[in-house]
């Protein structure tokens, strides 16, 4: 206690004196010097590689240091960003990617398309073990490239000249433009990385193509960027200087924000404190297209029966933990957050029609339940363990979901919290039962929910499988037919409900407090925020 009384003296210390030496414009009423912004991301980035970027706070580290093909704006599309224009051929497997003249890195090198094409290479080589290398399957030979069964040679990318990047597919994917938003597709510089042995270790192993540069990484506390000169859009970068700090607890975050070392909160807020800000009206609140779920391990024996997995979540009532645990969200009626868009007529929601009772249905939870083997919960296993990323916010709904689970079905389950790295890597290994998650999309399309329940992707750490699911998933891939893909994912989320592949809660909508000198911070539907536009005016 008394190590953890230090870490946070020492941080808020630090904190202090950035906002008052390298950030005078944010701790007082100054309009003339440096416009700098201090904000939170909630987690000390492991690396500075759009690459090797695998967490979505990680990806809003890198999202500020690189630039993409097309980058998402304030309106939640994606606008020609590195490139100026791009086609797409009759039968939507060929791209063309036309870049802007006189593009550079941070030190003045020249951006070029080879250098495109070696980013998204260099996130195929398997070498390299990236996470997110599933994500640019989509290019031709892209997974066989991953794989070792082919050479960087095949793979659909074509460098016509300095200029002009040819992307070929490996099959009709409507969503791919905007798939090259996505941080994985993130654009390094092919001579800087090969010359780097230890690229995006620290502030001394990164160069931008985006517009902000590292220029200072203290581990566990904060990172300093700093405008990129050399960014091809540097005109419309209005703030100099970015503190970003990695402040894990949600009631630090707020004292911060309320002593103006802050002038915005990223952070899940605890229900007293959003409640307190609701009622003196300065909550705001960001929609994003995510789930908050309980993902359940499928290699667990008890876990394995379907009737127990549909009682877990019947039991709940999601309707109260949506809107008096966690507050301003709606409990999920399924796996896809009920604000995405039918992929064959935007202006209709995916699903229109819910699978679960808001607020559950005890009674069919208890006979699932007994069906299973389990009447009123005798016999049922009382080592099981909900883990979570140690939170407050976490914490309450934790405890109260697994309190609703002994009222409702007389089973005993442990609400356990761990570190995020621990947690992460106990589920890598399928060393836990049920873990608190929540998934946000990687890109504006349904998909990105369904691909991480397919057999054998990176994140379907609840090890489930069903060869159905996998047949409506590899039609919605591969076709180009809009009305095809809204039928195979449609399909594919009945069969997810009918196996009840994890648990689903709630869909939230992200509660933040903002200054109100702060403007044009982009809050993305994909959870990520983006400075590249924002300012400070005091």
């Amino acid at each position: 206690m008394k190590k953890l009384f230090l870490a946070v003296l020492s941080l808020l210390m630090v904190v202090s004196l950035a906002a008052c030496g390298g950030s005078d414009n944010n701790g007082g009423n100054e309009t003339t010097g440096p416009k700098v912004m201090n904000c939170n991301v909630g987690f000390s980035p492991d690396t500075f590689d759009p690459q090797a970027s695998n967490v979505l706070e990680n990806a809003i580290v890198t999202n500020q240091i690189y630039d993409y093909l097309l980058r998402e704006n304030g309106k939640g599309e994606f606008e020609p960003a590195l490139a100026e224009s791009y086609t797409v051929s009759e039968d939507g497997t060929v791209y063309t990617f036309t870049l802007r003249e006189g593009l550079t890195f941070e030190d003045g090198s020249p951006l070029t398309a080879a250098d495109v094409a070696f980013s998204y290479e260099r996130g195929l080589d398997p070498n390299n073990a990236f996470d997110y290398a599933y994500q640019m399957y989509y290019i031709k030979n892209g997974a066989a490239f991953n794989a070792g069964e082919c050479a960087a040679e095949d793979l659909g990318l074509e460098v016509v000249d300095d200029r002009t990047l040819v992307v070929t597919l490996e099959s009709p994917t409507a969503y791919f433009a905007s798939l090259t938003g996505f941080n994985t597709f993130g654009v390094v510089s092919k001579a800087y990385v090969e010359g780097c042995e230890t690229y995006g270790v620290d502030e001394n192993s990164t160069l931008a193509s985006g517009p902000f540069k590292v220029a200072e990484f203290v581990k566990d506390q904060y990172v300093k960027f700093v405008k990129n000169e050399n960014y091809w859009d540097a005109a419309n970068v209005k703030l100099d200087e970015v503190y970003m700090y990695a402040v894990t607890d949600s009631s630090t975050e707020v004292s911060m924000y309320e002593t103006d070392k802050l002038d915005f909160t990223f952070m899940s807020m605890g229900t007293a404190d959003s409640m307190r800000f609701a009622s003196e009206g300065t909550l705001k609140t960001w929609s994003s297209l995510n789930t908050r779920y309980v993902m359940v391990n499928h290699q667990k024996e008890v876990l394995q029966n379907v009737n127990v997995r549909k009682a877990l979540v019947l039991a709940l009532d999601r309707k109260a933990l949506a809107e008096n645990v966690v507050t301003n969200s709606v409990a999920a009626g399924g796996w896809i957050p009920a604000g995405m868009a039918a992929v064959d007529d935007p202006t209709k929601l995916f699903r229109e029609a819910d699978f679960l009772p808001e607020s559950g249905d005890v009674a069919e939870a208890q006979r699932l339940l007994a069906e299973a083997g389990y009447p009123n919960g005798e016999g049922f296993p009382t080592t099981l363990e909900l883990v979570y990323t140690t939170s407050d916010a976490n914490k309450v709904l934790a405890e109260a979901i697994v309190e609703m689970w002994r009222q409702n079905l007389g089973i005993t389950v442990i609400a356990q919290n761990l570190e995020g790295t621990v947690r992460r890597d106990r589920k890598n290994t399928g060393d836990y039962d049920f873990s608190l998650d929540g998934w946000s999309t990687d890109y504006l399309d349904p998909y990105s929910f369904f691909e991480v329940f397919e057999t054998g992707n990176m994140y379907n750490q609840a090890n489930y499988s069903n060869t159905e699911y996998d047949k409506c998933l590899n039609t919605a891939k591969n076709s180009n037919d809009q009305t095809v893909r809204q039928q195979a994912m449609t399909e594919a989320e009945k069969i997810w409900m009918e196996d009840m592949a994890s648990l689903p809660l709630y869909v939230s909508t992200k509660s933040y407090l903002e200054k109100d000198y702060v403007t044009g911070v982009v809050r993305s539907l994909m959870g990520q925020y983006d400075l590249k536009w924002a300012d400070v005016n005091k």
